[in-house]
């Protein structure tokens, strides 16, 4: 029962109160009218004041009520609040548990994506980040400002963006060189600014526009020369056989010169011919002929190989039991021979004592099984570290910059990568497995 029908009833039953006794004693006069009107008044002002402190108390119990945990609010069954709160409970909380399913749903969405994606607020923190964002970062990262440790420009790439960009940027993860591809996005929600960030690493993919280049120019290139070359071999060829024995010339040093530069001429044009030859493998590789071998027998065979030819040389192999991986034998053999042929090359160069190469079978961070080929030389120079796998290149005298550059190729095609490992002393060649 509300307040309003307790004041009505209330005044009802006064005023038929003061009609009985206004009857009773209509025979004594008006004045007793007038005190029962009176009585009257002042009993319906109690009431009212009665019920007016009460239904102001209720405030104060409701709110006592909800702070003790109270869902009773101190009130009634029948009390009409209790009706109205049950049902704005119920609400509150079916938007609770929508909200809820809500994040619960972003989490997944962010557990399960590849793509690495965090989101953080104005002031540089993170609020959500999905699982690959460790793994593409190679850190875990709380704040913004810890990717400044590797790269300070990405810090004020994300900072200075105030709607939508993006750019390219070098990392480093564990040692290695990366590329990531970065976009910036900002929203609002409410009053508070948020940054969506997304981290894509392209190195792949610019490893393989790299290599389809070089195959495009080497086709050119051996193309071109080969047709120069071969007719002038031939010419050189010719003009030697054709030659006869009695000519004569005013001194005879001059016919020695002239068989000489035409014996010179034939001999270079079959080496750079030869050298063509070598070089159209880049272009032609074929794809790899893939079956699943044991990595310690394949490295058995190229430390026989070369300890036959170089016993000055230590081979030492450290490798796991079952080191099982899906490889064209041939191709990795080849690598590996062109890999240990630049370590000997390099420990006969330095004259280093008590020289030593190790074929060793490890796992990276991405748990990914790899073969290093480490030596204990001089090591590798920054200049040539920078141009060691552009086809050409060369520090050696009679080198042709073909073998990394063909072993490169050969990584590649069996979706790994061919890396160089920065080491205290010598140098170290990784051959990574997909």
């Amino acid at each position: 029962m509300n307040a309003q029908f307790k004041v009505f009833i209330a005044a009802c039953g006064l005023l038929g109160l003061g009609m009985l006794l206004q009857l009773a004693i209509a025979s004594r006069g008006l004045s007793a009218t007038a005190i029962v009107f009176g009585i009257s008044a002042v009993l319906l002002i109690a009431w009212l004041n009665h019920v007016y402190r009460q239904e102001k108390r209720v405030p104060v119990q409701l709110f006592r009520a909800l702070a003790n945990g109270d869902h009773t609010l101190g009130l009634p069954d029948d009390h009409p609040l209790r009706r109205d709160f049950r049902d704005a409970q119920t609400q509150m909380q079916a938007a609770q548990l929508a909200a809820e399913q809500q994040i619960q749903f972003i989490n997944a969405v962010f557990n399960h994506m590849d793509l690495a994606m965090l989101i953080c607020d104005e002031y540089g923190q993170i609020t959500e980040q999905s699982a690959a964002v460790r793994k593409q970062l190679g850190l875990k990262i709380d704040h913004i400002d810890a990717i400044a440790s590797n790269n300070p420009q990405i810090i004020e790439f994300i900072k200075n963006t105030h709607k939508h960009s993006r750019q390219t940027f070098s990392w480093q993860k564990h040692g290695l060189h990366d590329t990531l591809y970065i976009q910036v996005s900002t929203l609002r929600i409410q009053t508070k600014l948020y940054k969506v960030v997304t981290l894509q690493s392209i190195k792949e993919e610019l490893n393989a526009k790299e290599q389809h280049a070089y195959k495009q120019l080497t086709k050119v290139l051996t193309h071109e020369v080969a047709n120069s070359i071969t007719p002038l071999t031939s010419m050189a060829q010719t003009c030697i056989s054709l030659l006869p024995d009695a000519l004569s010339f005013d001194e005879e040093e001059d016919k020695q010169d002239l068989h000489l530069a035409l014996s010179t001429l034939a001999s270079r044009s079959a080496h750079l011919s030869e050298f063509i030859q070598e070089f159209r493998k880049l272009s032609s590789l074929p794809a790899p002929q893939l079956a699943k071998i044991e990595l310690s027998e394949l490295l058995k065979n190229t430390k026989q190989l070369f300890c036959m030819q170089h016993n000055e040389v230590a081979f030492d192999i450290v490798a796991p039991p079952n080191a099982l991986c899906v490889l064209d034998t041939k191709q990795i053999e080849q690598v590996l021979i062109n890999l240990c042929k630049n370590a000997v090359e390099a420990l006969q160069i330095s004259a280093q004592t008590n020289p030593k190469i190790t074929l060793k079978i490890v796992k990276n961070e991405e748990d990914k099984l790899c073969v290093d080929v480490i030596d204990n030389g001089p090591g590798i120079t920054q200049q040539a570290q920078d141009m060691m796998f552009v086809p050409f290149y060369t520090t050696k005298q009679q080198g042709s910059g073909i073998g990394l550059s063909l072993s490169r190729q050969i990584m590649l095609q069996h979706g790994g990568e061919l890396l160089y490992l920065d080491q205290p002393q010598g140098a170290c060649f990784r051959c990574v497995f997909g």
